[in-house]
């Protein structure tokens, strides 16, 4: 490391464009001119400053000509967009290679402006934090494929980013991209992110524009809702929903309601707003199929975190169900909907909630409504009667004239017959600062991933880190070569701290029956165990406990997380 801090930049004499380099065969050279080409650290090249960089095999002869960029409709096809949520790279980095260094690349505005993340923890060959700046690949490549402007929406370590990258296009000519910082929550960065978007769309000849953000979920999907909300006519349901689907399900943290709050608030600037013709050319579609799970929006959060729960949120209690022309319930006190409603009331007396009644299309509008009506007072008599007091209530039928679901078909016309909740008023909290960049004690996976193996006699007692090469199949708990190699470390970090005791520590996903899982993990952690100390490690400075599925780090909804939470952690026992 002391070697790769002093050697940053290289520095070699090289003939440039632009500039005489003749030879002895030349009849009027006296001397030749030379410019110094340098080298960063990250493999980019420069000329005279470090932040204004070209690719490595930039082709300096053609560096006068121009590049004719792409039409939407070029990126679209190149890249096979569908709709909002279609993920050009994936959460690894991966699926479309002229795209590296990249991760989670989604489209705002097809062949406009894109949305994302930089690809730093799972790069291949030049792993670093995630919390930095695109990586050089990353860079050339958005630069190669046309990108005018790349804008990191965080603070953090971009002192030494590039500011321009020079490189050739990958469909002829050359392209110089822009790389700035923005503040994602500043009013006068959103302003002139805006602005960047509609001279973009404006005009085919300004490549898109790429908004990042560290995994391309939270900040870079707020900047996104607010792009939709002013380009496409998004409502302010339409764009919390979306910025909610574009975590992949890391949206569970109370501090996200200020997101879906300056969402909502957010009223488009008129000197960017784009014809109709514009707009449908380059504005994706909503995913046909949305699951509502993803959403956040339900009784369940309003009684675990009310304080996530955005003014004006409508909740549907799925658990609560009439029968046709029914306007009571049977075994209400079982009803895990309404037990939660009463548990969030309880536990917050600012919220005052509006019980809504609907029903399905069947029969007369007239009878729908007073039947709706009665549905909503039933559960809003039944708040009152388990002590909630009434001025944290108001109540309303609906009738049949705001259906949830289709009533072309039996289940739709069945959920249709239901309560909701929406939220009228509550404790507003701090909603100065969007998001906190700093991490949280117990922020799931990227507080967790960054604590290193060989720093571990550094940290407290009782702090886990995760050997995130020792991974597991679902149901295996077998340590073999595939998975042994950074074991390896842990023997030697043991040999060189004779005082270091460790507890090992299994870990499933939830998928199974959780009395399983338990055993699973033991397995899991005594396989470790048994695998150090036959290995040499003195077997009374190790322990091995099995937690089953508890303690997930990863949401277990998606694959890319229950591969996370199948995991060994060492705690910190003693040094």
């Amino acid at each position: 490391m002391r070697f790769t801090l002093i050697i940053f930049y290289i520095c070699l004499a090289f003939p440039v464009a632009g500039i005489s380099a003749q030879g002895k065969g030349d009849p009027d050279s006296n001397k030749v001119e030379i410019d110094t080409i340098c080298f960063r650290a990250d493999s980019l090249i420069y000329i005279n400053n470090p932040r204004h960089t070209f690719s490595q095999n930039f082709n300096w002869t053609d560096s006068s000509e121009l590049s004719v960029l792409p039409t939407p409709e070029y990126y679209k096809e190149r890249y096979g967009e569908g709709n909002l949520m279609y993920k050009v790279v994936d959460n690894w980095g991966k699926g479309f290679d002229s795209l590296y260094g990249t991760r989670n690349l989604r489209p705002i505005l097809y062949g406009v402006a894109y949305r994302g993340g930089a690809n730093n923890y799972f790069h291949e060959s030049r792993k670093r934090k995630n919390s930095n700046p695109l990586p050089a690949d990353g860079i050339d490549n958005l630069c190669s494929e046309g990108f005018s402007q790349s804008i990191y929406l965080y603070r953090t370590n971009f002192d030494d980013a590039p500011i321009s990258h020079s490189c050739n296009c990958q469909n002829g000519g050359v392209n110089q991209m822009k790389y700035a910082q923005f503040d994602y929550y500043d009013e006068k960065h959103i302003y002139e992110m805006l602005q960047a978007v509609f001279e973009s769309a404006q005009n085919d000849s300004i490549g898109p524009v790429y908004l990042h953000c560290w995994n391309g979920w939270h900040a870079s999907g707020y900047i996104s809702a607010l792009i939709l909300k002013q380009f496409c006519g998004m409502s302010d349901i339409e764009a919390t929903a979306y910025w909610d689907l574009g975590t992949d399900g890391a949206n569970t943290s109370p501090r996200y309601n200020s997101i879906r709050e300056n969402i909502k608030n957010f009223q488009p600037y008129p000197e960017f707003i784009l014809t109709d013709e514009a707009g449908a050319r380059i504005c994706p579609p909503m995913p046909e199929i949305i699951d509502s799970s993803m959403l956040f929006l339900t009784v369940e959060h309003l009684a675990i975190v009310p304080e996530a729960i955005p003014i004006g949120t409508i909740m549907i209690m799925s658990k609560v169900k009439f029968g046709p022309n029914r306007t009571t319930l049977s075994n209400p006190t079982d009803n895990v909907d309404l037990n939660y409603l009463l548990d969030a009331l309880r536990k917050s007396p600012d919220l005052k909630l509006e019980i809504g009644g609907h029903t399905d299309k069947s029969g007369k509008a007239a009878t729908n409504n007073l039947l709706s009506k009665k549905r909503a007072k039933w559960v809003y008599d039944y708040l009152l009667k388990n002590g909630i007091s009434a001025d944290q209530l108001t109540y309303k039928g609906y009738g049949h004239y705001k259906p949830a679901y289709t009533n072309r078909t039996k289940a739709g016309r069945s959920a249709n017959r239901r309560i909701e909740v929406k939220l009228l008023t509550k404790n507003r909290g701090n909603l100065n600062v969007l998001v906190d960049e700093t991490p949280l004690d117990k922020e799931p996976l990227e507080n967790a991933v960054e604590l290193q193996l060989e720093d571990m006699t550094s940290y407290d007692l009782g702090t886990c880190v995760i050997l995130e090469k020792v991974t597991f199949e679902p149901g295996k708990f077998t340590v073999n070569d595939t998975n042994n190699a950074q074991l390896h470390d842990v023997i030697l970090l043991m040999e060189r701290h004779p005082n270091l005791k460790l507890e090992v520590g299994g870990y499933t996903d939830r998928s199974g029956i959780p009395e399983k899982n338990l055993i699973i993990s033991q397995d899991r952690a005594r396989s470790v165990f048994d695998y150090l100390t036959l290995n040499g490690v003195d077997a009374t400075r190790l322990s091995h406990v099995g937690y089953g599925d508890a303690k997930p780090i990863a949401p277990n909804k998606y694959r890319w997380g229950r591969d996370k939470n199948r995991r060994i952690e060492l705690k910190l026992i003693a040094l």
